[in-house]
């Protein structure tokens, strides 16, 4: 469960914040909003990874969306920019997820 909402949460991550980046719309608000989710997304889903997965995988996810999210993606995901509030609040909700797990973990529930 960890593993999934973790893999899930960092490609909305990474896709949410390339298209925040590629838009060339005037919604602020939802560009805000979506951004507000991604970041805070990203910080729980590191959080949780390192602690149910190690440190290596998180590492390395964390790299590769902070990578990408420098990369000028403009017309290959222009279609996807009215989208980016929903992956943002779906990256949070793995993150959600992701937690979900671990606190499991650290009460011994196997499977929740």
């Amino acid at each position: 469960m960890i593993l999934a909402a973790f893999i899930i949460g960092m490609a909305l991550c990474g896709v949410t914040l390339a298209l925040i980046r590629a838009e060339d719309t005037f919604d602020k608000f939802g560009s805000a909003a979506a951004m507000f989710s991604a970041w805070c997304a990203f910080g729980m889903l590191l959080m949780a990874g390192v602690y149910g997965l190690g440190l290596v995988l998180p590492a390395i996810a964390g790299g590769i969306v902070l990578a990408l999210r420098t990369q000028k993606f403009g017309q290959r995901l222009g279609a996807l920019a009215s989208y980016k509030l929903p992956f943002g609040v779906g990256a949070l909700v793995c993150s959600v997820v992701a937690w979900i797990g671990v606190l499991n973990l650290m009460e011994d529930i196997p499977y929740g």
